[in-house]
């Protein structure tokens, strides 16, 4: 017999993706259409079922349609509050008549449909509740209330709506990533250590390790640069940490090195309305220059930090 021909599918295959924070989330699955059926309770049964194929005499949903719907973390999320360890699952769901949805992910992601569904390899369950929503002719899946991390992602089909609260630890992986980064080829360069600081303190994160990658950026061999740039950072991290005589006494050290444009932009973690209508006060009334009004609004920044 010849090969298979390629052919328009009923129910195509779609995919949606969203990143949270640093961490991707996909899912890939078949678009059913409501062609005028009745969906829910008859063309997806309520609760588990047996469905005249297959090993499993109590099949979910396949949330979909024809080959599992499948959905793939980056890394390590939790659902609806639950822990779930990165990789990809097949996503399966059971509707109750009463509103409650078990979603299901299993560690089966290559089967077709759910007509060998097996309970033991369940990495996960929870439950939520489907809503009612506009009419969607083709079922999808769709993000929403994306932060840097949590996201909302929910089925849509015919007029019901079954979201799922998605979670992720960014500081947490961003710190990991970073901590990897700077033992590559990117840990070569100075601005690399300046950045992985600055988000450790706007994070307010373990700043004796922000300290730590703020004198690198500094003094570590092939690597380290003494300039505007790195030292401001490290003044910042000292600022952040309570030692402000030390982060006065670098900041004296850096604005030789700077230009107006620099130096405004190193400053930046350190600005408050404060700050600034201080400066301004002062702009007008000193007699060393710029490079001395800038010092002095960053004395006052360092003493007066809300």
């Amino acid at each position: 017999m010849g090969q298979s021909v390629t052919l328009p599918a009923a129910s195509p295959r779609a995919a949606v993706s969203q990143t949270v924070g640093i961490t991707e989330i996909a899912v890939n699955y078949g678009r059913p259409a409501v062609n005028g059926r009745e969906i829910w309770g008859k063309l997806v049964p309520w609760g588990f079922n047996d469905l005249g194929f297959g090993t499993s005499k109590a099949a979910p949903w396949r949330a979909g349609a024809d080959e599992n719907t499948t959905i793939r973390f980056q890394h390590d999320v939790r659902v609806a509050g639950q822990p779930l360890a990165a990789g990809t699952y097949g996503l399966f769901m059971a509707l109750a008549s009463s509103g409650e949805v078990t979603v299901i992910f299993s560690h089966d992601a290559g089967a077709w449909g759910s007509f060998f569904y097996e309970p033991s390899r369940d990495a996960l369950r929870v439950t939520t509740r489907w809503e009612e929503a506009p009419f969607r002719e083709q079922l999808a899946y769709e993000f929403s209330d994306v932060t840097a991390t949590s996201a909302l992602l929910a089925l849509h089909w015919e007029k019901r709506r079954i979201p799922l609260r998605l979670e992720v630890d960014t500081d947490a992986l961003v710190v990991a990533n970073l901590k990897r980064e700077l033992t590559s080829a990117k840990g070569f360069q100075h601005q690399a250590w300046v950045n992985a600081s600055t988000y450790l303190v706007q994070k307010n994160r373990d700043l004796p390790l922000a300290l730590e990658w703020a004198e690198a950026a500094i003094s570590r061999p092939f690597v380290g640069r003494r300039n505007f740039l790195t030292l401001s950072n490290k003044a910042a991290v000292l600022d952040r940490l309570g030692r402000k005589d030390e982060a006065a006494k670098v900041m004296d050290e850096a604005l030789p090195f700077g230009t107006a444009g620099g130096i405004h932009r190193g400053t930046a973690p350190w600005r408050s309305s404060r700050a600034t209508r201080a400066c301004t006060r002062m702009s007008g009334r000193s007699t060393t220059g710029w490079r001395g009004r800038i010092r002095r609004w960053a004395i006052f920044r360092l003493r007066w930090r809300p």
